[in-house]
């Protein structure tokens, strides 16, 4: 019990979380409207109602930003991971999962952004580490929900799972940037990219 009141956060630190959240949010909204390199810290202390000192003892730099975001993206993911793991039949779990992840990623703002730090995680090697990091989590977490399918007889065999699991990735998201530009609706595309997903691991939709 001591050990526990210990280690927990005072009420001055939770302040200090709870505030450096409140700025991270109040950049990601200038990040999707004005873009990452054309907005300015003087921009999100603004949008975030802050003083730009408050700002830079949070955040001393955009790059800071960046960070922040990976780690936001780590904390949305876990629960992803996390569902993946379950006990239930595969196919049952990869079809909520694409539902449930298509939900996040096919969002316009969502997009947008993705596509702000895709561009800058491909100039900037730490930063594109700690996003490839995350990516990676949740790839071996797909990759092993395919090979429980293909142990349970529901999936056949076909290559490397790791590199299954990063196509199905990199398909929806895909076709969640092309979705926002196009205006297609949403849940269409989501009906086609699970017929083709499904089809491709050789399982039913409707199993």
């Amino acid at each position: 019990m001591i050990e526990d009141l210990a280690t927990a956060p005072s009420k001055r630190e939770i302040a200090s979380e709870k505030r450096r959240k409140h700025i991270l949010e109040a950049a990601i909204a200038c990040f999707i409207d004005k873009g990452f390199h054309q907005t300015g810290m003087r921009d999100i202390a603004a949008r975030a109602e802050v003083s730009i000192g408050n700002l830079y003892n949070h955040f001393p730099g955009k790059h800071d930003f960046l960070i922040g975001l990976a780690n936001m993206e780590g904390e949305m993911i876990a629960p992803f991971i996390e569902h993946l793991a379950i006990d239930a039949p595969a196919n049952e779990t990869f079809s909520e999962f694409l539902q449930d992840y298509w939900a996040i990623v096919s969002d316009k703002d969502v997009a947008i952004l993705t596509a702000e730090i895709t561009a800058e995680a491909m100039r900037m090697q730490d930063i594109a580490r700690l996003f490839l990091e995350v990516r990676r989590n949740l790839a071996h977490a797909l990759s092993a929900l395919l090979e429980k399918g293909i142990t349970q007889g529901i999936w056949r065999p076909s290559g490397d799972p790791l590199h299954t699991a990063n196509f199905i990735l990199d398909t929806l998201e895909c076709a969640a940037v092309r979705q926002a530009i196009d205006k297609i609706n949403v849940q269409t595309q989501l009906a086609h990219l699970e017929v083709f997903l499904s089809s491709s691991l050789d399982v039913s939709c409707n199993n």
